[in-house]
């Protein structure tokens, strides 16, 4: 149990160190050259949660809501990573899916909402590139630490 333990946490910690940075990177050129910080905390955390951090039970602890993606997507890597195990094929396909797990809901939830309350001025037909992002993400995260930290 500690070896997939241990793989789940760093690439999880991994992936969305990546998608930050990624956020960041577009958030940082989208907003350049505007009245606008370059760096808006709450709404990369927003971009990065699909809206959870937006919710106003969070107060002024709006950041602790990327914690929920991340810990959703290491229980459910760890979950796959014990109960299959394999190489690091499985381990790439794993990772992707543990994050794209954690977007598809959300995106199931934004589906349901807009059906029954409208769906209000957000994106959402480009919502569905999330877990399609995610997915890559996690992929490319589960790479990096093959490469750095299973050498």
């Amino acid at each position: 149990m500690q070896r997939p333990f241990n793989h789940g946490l760093l690439t999880c910690a991994v992936a969305y160190f990546l998608a930050l940075l990624l956020a960041f990177v577009l958030f940082s050129t989208l907003f350049r050259g505007s009245y606008e910080s370059i760096v808006d905390t709450r709404g990369m955390l927003g971009f990065l949660t699909l809206g959870l951090s937006d919710f106003s039970w969070w107060n002024n602890f709006y950041y602790l809501a990327l914690l929920v993606p991340w810990i959703s997507s290491f229980l459910v890597l760890t979950m796959l990573l014990y109960r299959f195990g394999g190489g690091s094929g499985k381990r790439l396909i794993f990772s992707g899916l543990s994050i794209f797990v954690y977007y598809s809901a959300m995106w199931l939830v934004f589906m349901v909402y807009g059906i029954f309350f409208g769906w209000g001025d957000m994106a959402y037909d480009l919502i569905w590139l999330w877990p399609i992002c995610g997915f890559l993400v996690g992929v490319a995260a589960s790479a990096i630490v093959e490469k750095v930290f299973c050498a």
